[in-house]
């Protein structure tokens, strides 16, 4: 699964007016043929590039319950993959304070690496356990605030289902003078895929294009937003957007860990790619 010579094709935030999206549940990526691979992080290093990939250091939002760490304890690359591990620890987290557990995000947003429009995909294995949250999404390199300049959740997994993957786009709503949180819209997926998640990995697509964004799961389409046709202000989802992975844990999105949620727990990446 290594070799790029085949190509296989957050954020839910909150749960505020949402816009379901159209399935395309049988209906598979048709225009794989005419993209040609532009970047690749196969991760087959012994340690993570960082002149690519920025670690967060600290806290974060959504009330969180993880201190984002550096650590190799928290992330490292083990036999061509990269490992993203929840650890229940008490660690001191700056401005955060004292946080419950420790785990890790890296993007490329630091480092002005970036694209507009093109098929964006990871193949991911998911941890299990609830209170568990990674994500695979995109951020704009531009700085206009948030949502305002769109975010693309391209997979968002809790890991108390661990059969379902969400995709989201976020951005801010048109005519919207309310405070961020009250003018935040979304549309929003949540698949069903009938598989445990956690038990091997699954490729997790989203192909932009200037008019459409498509959510691919396995090659299989499952959700499609119409850009043109957002009610949105401030021109969303243009220019170019940096790659984000994280591993949190816990937060407004699911439960928060109980006793019977287990660690460590690690989110495998095996590739991302980028065509266009």
């Amino acid at each position: 699964m290594k070799l790029p010579s085949t190509i296989i094709s957050f954020f839910l935030l909150f749960t505020i007016p949402t816009i379901i999206a159209d399935f395309y549940h049988h209906e598979s990526s048709e225009a794989t043929d005419s993209y040609t691979l532009v970047w690749s992080e196969e991760f087959d290093s012994d340690t993570l590039n960082t002149d690519i990939w920025i670690p967060w250091e600290g806290g974060a939002y959504n009330n969180e319950q993880q201190c984002y760490t550096s650590r190799e304890k928290n992330l490292f690359i083990e036999d061509g993959k990269l490992h993203i591990r929840a650890l229940d620890e008490q660690y001191e987290c700056g401005n955060s304070g004292i946080k419950p557990y420790t785990s890790a995000r890296i993007s490329t947003d630091s480092t002005a690496v970036g694209w507009e429009h093109g098929r964006f995909e990871a193949r991911i294995q998911m941890p299990m356990g609830t209170g568990f949250w990674p994500a695979f999404w995109m951020m704009p390199m531009r700085e206009i605030g948030w949502p305002k300049g769109g975010e693309i959740d391209i997979m968002e997994y809790r890991g108390d289902q661990p059969t379902v993957t969400h995709a989201a786009a976020h951005y801010w709503r048109e005519n919207c003078t309310d405070a961020t949180r009250q003018c935040l819209n979304s549309e929003v997926s949540t698949f069903d895929t009938g598989e445990n998640l956690s038990d091997e990995f699954h490729i997790y697509t989203l192909e932009w294009t200037a008019d459409e964004m498509r959510w691919y799961f396995n090659d299989e389409r499952i959700q499609t937003v119409s850009i043109n046709d957002l009610p949105s202000d401030y021109d969303p989802f243009t220019g170019p957007f940096h790659i984000i992975l994280n591993l949190a844990v816990g937060g407004d999105f699911l439960p928060n860990p109980d006793q019977s949620t287990p660690f460590p727990a690690t989110m495998k990446v095996d590739y991302v790619r980028v065509y266009q």
